[in-house]
Order: structure tokens, then C-alpha cells, then sequence
């Protein structure tokens, strides 16, 4: 017989040839064919009996020695439905064949063939379930390392956030100071316009960046998806073309949704202008709403799913589709499959990290040429959240307050100084949590605490306002920031109570959100 060293990694017709002395030996061209019916007809293939002679060593004398074999071909298939290997499974009858040619013992030989047979089925099952399993197993491994790995960059994206947003209040901030200075000049006015419009455009890109990272301050409240989609598709027709055919499909009695309306509309608007892109001839646009219960089992296929009632929103389009090699990219910051300048990347990343603040779910369906349905699966609502405070109207002006300011960036506070001063206030600076506080146990006098909320020190901005309270509860405070890191933020949006000025800001938003502080606590 062949050892097992001699043969591992040859071909199988190679190590097991017809005899060359049986001119009526037929053994190769009846296994291939065997084979060849499995890929065919996708099932378990049983040979007849073959004789099959099989060479003998050369310290036994070479030649062949006569065998029969009874085998039986198995297919094992893989996740996707397709073969992914045959099990080629053999057993060695020459004595049953010697002794039915002698007449001895058929019955019980041919029991026993069938018992074998029995197993050698129960085997081939079993390795095809440890397969099956196998693939299970890695699927989920994938899955979170995915989910890993968006978390890993939501973090990282938002950090970058806190700095250019630090970065871009005092561009954003100076440059409206510039302007003024060089209004009698149209030359110096049209450069300063300029770098505005620039700052403008990165304070746009940060706050996708936010978005993503899930720490975008949210203002949630019981919706009426079915009215919010048909805004939306009344601003979008104008916006998409006269290409683009836009159809509305929303259930009669489609519940209410604790969603922030203003950035759901924001999500929509682009999905709609990617779906747009993947129409470059033109096709139909389907807006969706519906009511969804995801079971258990639903979400232990999604592991990041609760299960649920939820309000789903769809866009659909007609378009090119998402080839199944990217799908699992498409949310990724600055990932884009557009040509370079028609495109940040960050679309489908900020609805993904929108969605997933507001306790939401996302999911994709799409398949190359035949278009992209991305479906939104929103919180219902419960009707026992708090409304939104009402908005508070108050004259944009300047005072002659006291602010104490907190902000560990030196540029930001010298910055917010100089604003604080054309608008008439008095201002006492401090670089950190500890600063201010020293400031407040000497008992000095401040009509208003205006601090980040990220800072370094040992305590954050939430921490100080807290210390200040305890000290001073008739505080007026009033928090800035590019980037919360969930310090104000419960389940994903602001806390009741809390007045915050994100970053970048104008002197007019600064101005403002200052005189709101004041007047909230007068």
C-alpha cells in the first residue's frame, strides 16, 4: 500500500492510477465521472462497486494488486450555497466481493456495508455542521471586530473634531473682526470673505466629524415622520433635478418617533443627494416610512440592535448599486467611491453616527445595478419624554456683565477676552477647573460662568459647574465646546436644563447664547 508521506500534495490520479497491465480497467474514468455529477447535480453521488487496482511498493515486488472498492462521492457547501470541497469517502470490499464470487456470507457482508455506509454518512454530516459552524463563528468575529473598529474611529474622529473646532472659533472669530476693520477696503473685504467661507467649510466637515462620533448635542422630541418626509421631499425636488423622480410611500398610521427633526432631515437630505450621485442618468427616488418590531431574533443577528418598536424611515433608489466588497466601508469617514473634489466622504457617516446616538439602527440593501435601499429604524416614541424647553427671545446686544471664563486652550480664551470686551463685558480668566474655582472660594463677584466642558486638569466643565452650584446656587452658567465626550449628553443628547454653545461660533451665536444665560437666571 501507499504511505501517507508519499502522497500529500500530489494528484490524486497521479498516486492512484488505472493498472496498466488490465486493459479493461476503468476505475479513473468512472470516478470522474462520479465527480463530475456532484458538481452537476449538487448531491451525494454512490458508486458502484470498482475494481480498482492499487500499486504495491517496490519492497514488495511492485506491479498492482487487485481491489475492489465500493466508494461514494459527498459535496460539503459553503456560506454562499456554492461547493466548496468534495469528501471522496471509499470503502475496501474485495473479501465481500471474493466472497460473493464464492457465494459465502452475502447477507451478512452486505448488512455490514450498509452499516458502514450508514456511517460514513453520519460522518460526512457531521464535518459538514463543523464547517457550517466554523463560518458562523467567523461571521460574528467579523461583525464586531467591525463594530470595534467603528468605535475605535468614532473616537478618534471626534477628538480631531474638539481640536479643529478650537482652531476654527478663533479663525471664524478674528475673521469677523478683520472685516470690519477692512470694510472701507473691497479688495481686503473680498480676501477676508474669503478665509471665512474656508473656515465655514471646515466647521462643516467637524461637525459631520461629530456626528459620527456620536457627539453631536441632540435635541429630541416626539415626531411626525410621515409630515417630516413630506418636507423634505418638497425641498429635495428642487434640489435633485428634474432627472430625479421622487415618490413618498407612508403608512397611514406610522407612530411617532423620539427623534431631533432637524437632524433627521439632515440624514435624509444625504442619503438623497448620494442616491442623486448614483443616478448620473436619472431614476426614482422612493421615501418610505413604516412601523417596525424588531424581535429577538433579529437582534441577535445585529448585536448592536434593543429590541423594539421602531419607526422606519427608507430612501431607495434606482441607481448603480454598492458592490458587496465596499458595503461594509460605506460608513467610514472619508470613504467615497466619487471622484476627487465631488465629495468629503462623510455623508453616510454622519447619518450612521446620527442614527446610532438616537438608539436608532441602519441597515443596507443593495446590489450592483440594481440600486441601494438604506432604511432607518428610529425610536418609537413613548409619549412620556419631556418637551423641549421653549425657545427663549431674547434682543442680540452686549452688557456690561461680569463673565468668569474657563478654557484651557490659552488661544480660545484670549480670543473669547477680546469678544467678551468688544461687547462690553468684564471678564475674569481662568485656564482650568481648579482656577475657578480658587477664583470662586475668594468670594469674587461673576454674573455668569462661561466654561468648555473638555478640559484638561483633572475636571471637566460639568464637574465645575456642579462645584460652582454647590458653592453659588444662584449661578448662571452656560457651557461651550467642540466636542462633549458625553459630558452633557444623556442617552445621546442634552441634559434638561443645560444651555451649551457649540464650537466654532460667531459673536453674534456668542452674544446671544450670553444674553439667553443672563436672562434665564434674571
Amino acid at each position: 500500500m501507499t504511505d501517507r508521506a508519499s502522497i500529500l500534495g500530489r494528484g490524486l490520479f497521479e498516486v492512484f492510477p488505472d493498472n496498466p497491465d488490465d486493459p479493461a480497467a476503468d476505475g479513473v474514468r468512472n470516478l470522474k465521472a462520479s465527480l463530475q455529477r456532484v458538481l452537476h447535480f449538487k448531491r451525494t453521488d454512490a458508486m458502484a462497486v470498482q475494481k480498482y487496482d492499487i500499486r504495491k511498493p517496490e519492497a514488495e515486488g511492485g506491479g498492482f494488486t487487485e481491489r475492489f472498492w465500493s466508494p461514494r462521492n459527498c459535496p460539503v457547501f459553503g456560506p454562499d450555497g456554492h461547493i466548496s470541497y468534495i469528501i471522496h469517502c471509499v470503502e475496501d470490499v474485495t473479501e465481500f466481493i471474493r466472497l460473493k464470487q464464492h457465494g459465502v456470507e452475502q447477507d451478512k457482508l452486505a448488512q455490514q456495508l450498509r452499516d458502514q455506509a450508514g456511517r460514513m454518512e453520519a460522518e460526512i454530516f457531521l464535518r459538514a455542521r463543523e464547517v457550517k459552524d466554523a463560518n458562523a463563528r467567523l461571521e460574528e468575529e467579523q461583525r464586531q471586530r467591525q463594530i470595534q473598529k467603528m468605535e475605535a474611529v468614532g473616537h478618534l474622529t471626534g477628538g480631531i473634531a474638539h481640536d479643529f473646532n478650537n482652531i476654527l472659533t478663533v479663525i471664524i472669530g478674528m475673521t469677523e473682526i478683520l472685516h470690519a476693520a477692512v470694510a472701507h477696503d473691497p479688495q481686503l473685504s473680498t480676501i477676508t470673505r474669503m478665509i471665512d467661507d474656508a473656515a465655514a467649510r471646515g466647521a462643516e466637515v467637524t461637525k459631520h466629524l461629530l456626528a459620527f462620533s456620536r457627539q453631536q448635542p441632540l435635541q429630541p422630541r416626539d415626531t411626525n415622520l410621515n409630515a417630516l418626509v413630506e418636507e423634505t421631499a418638497k425641498l429635495l425636488r428642487p434640489s435633485l433635478g428634474e432627472q430625479i423622480e421622487i415618490q413618498t410611500s407612508l403608512e397611514d398610521d406610522a407612530w411617532p418617533a423620539f427623534i431631533d427633526p432637524n437632524h433627521l432631515a439632515t440624514a435624509i437630505l444625504n442619503l438623497a443627494v448620494n442616491a442623486r450621485d448614483a443616478m448620473p442618468e436619472g431614476g426614482k427616488l422612493m421615501l418610505e416610512t413604516g412601523n417596525v418590531v424588531l424581535d429577538d431574533g433579529y437582534a441577535t443577528a445585529n448585536p448592536d440592535v434593543r429590541p423594539g418598536q421602531y419607526v422606519m424611515v427608507a430612501v431607495t433608489d434606482t441607481g448603480s448599486g454598492i458592490p458587496e466588497a465596499i458595503r461594509d466601508k460605506v460608513f467610514e469617514p472619508f470613504f467615497t467611491t466619487k471622484e476627487t473634489g465631488k465629495g468629503t466622504g462623510l455623508g453616510l457617516s454622519m447619518v450612521y453616527g446620527f442614527v446610532k446616538q438616537s438608539d436608532g439602527h441602519i441597515k443596507i440593501y443593495s446590489e450592483a445595478g440594481h440600486g441601494t435601499s438604506i432604511k432607518l429604524y428610529l425610536p418609537r416614541a413613548s409619549g412620556t419624554e419631556a418637551s423641549p424647553e421653549p425657545t427663549t427671545h431674547v434682543e442680540i446686544r452686549g452688557g456690561d456683565e461680569t463673565i468668569l471664563v474657563v478654557e484651557d486652550d490659552p488661544l480660545v480664551r484670549e480670543y473669547i477676552s477680546t469678544q467678551l470686551a468688544h461687547l462690553g463685558y468684564r471678564t475674569i480668566l481662568a485656564a482650568n477647573g481648579s482656577e475657578a474655582l480658587a477664583q470662586v472660594e475668594n468670594e469674587i463677584a461673576f454674573d455668569l460662568l462661561l466654561t468648555d466642558v473638555i478640559m484638561s486638569g483633572g475636571m471637566n466643565g460639568r464637574q465645575l459647574a456642579e462645584a460652582v452650584l454647590a458653592r453659588r446656587p444662584d449661578a448662571r452658567v452656560l457651557f461651550t465646546s467642540g466636542y462633549t465626550e458625553n459630558a452633557l449628553l444623556s442617552h445621546g443628547r442634552l441634559e434638561p436644563g443645560v444651555l451649551l454653545l457649540p464650537k466654532p461660533y460667531r459673536r453674534s451665536d456668542l452674544a446671544r447664547m450670553i444674553r439667553v444665560a443672563l436672562h434665564r437666571g434674571g
